[in-house]
């Protein structure tokens, strides 16, 4: 549950303010690419294969969905500049093994599946909620694959968690400028 729910959801009624929550998660996905595609290599496991490449594969289309709704809300997407309460979150992620990844993704998901509820509550743009419809029932079925290879973990699950509410904590106010 997001400690900040009232107050995100007040700035993204701003103008510009959705548009910077896109720019903010097509980084983000980027990211999660990058740091989740090196991995598949080391998995011998097929179906663990299949379930990182396609979190990596959703990440990617995502970033593109998220870009162009970026651009749609004239941000643009390149110029995000991450808060360092946000890269503490990759830098934490990239020395994991594959158990503690999966288990630090199901918490990261979780945290995105709360943001994408309020993104939909306040979208007025169609096109905006149909990306975020999307996006929310890939990120659910994301998240119900990794409920059953990792089942409820406390540690990477619970500190992903944490990462995430420090950065909604940092990143809420920057939105009122459409950053």
């Amino acid at each position: 549950m997001l400690q900040n729910r009232s107050e995100l959801e007040q700035m993204l009624r701003g103008p510009g303010s959705l548009g910077a929550v896109f720019a903010r998660h097509a980084y983000g996905m980027r990211r999660w690419v990058e740091l989740f595609a090196v991995r598949l290599p080391q998995i011998a496991d097929a179906q663990l294969t299949e379930l990182v490449a396609s979190i990596v594969c959703l990440n990617a289309k995502h970033t593109v969905l998220f870009r162009e709704r970026a651009l749609a809300h004239g941000v643009n997407p390149d110029a995000y500049v991450c808060p360092p309460e946000g890269q503490l979150i990759y830098e934490r992620m990239a020395p994991l093994d594959a158990q503690q990844t999966l288990a630090y993704a199901l918490g990261s998901l979780e945290h995105f599946a709360d943001l994408l509820a309020v993104y939909a509550e306040v979208a007025r743009d169609q096109r905006d909620a149909e990306v975020l419809a999307a996006v929310r029932a890939d990120n659910d079925r994301s998240i119900a694959r990794l409920r059953e290879v990792v089942g409820h973990p406390a540690g990477p699950s619970a500190a992903a968690h944490e990462l995430y509410r420090l950065r909604e904590l940092a990143e809420t106010p920057l939105y009122a400028n459409g950053h």
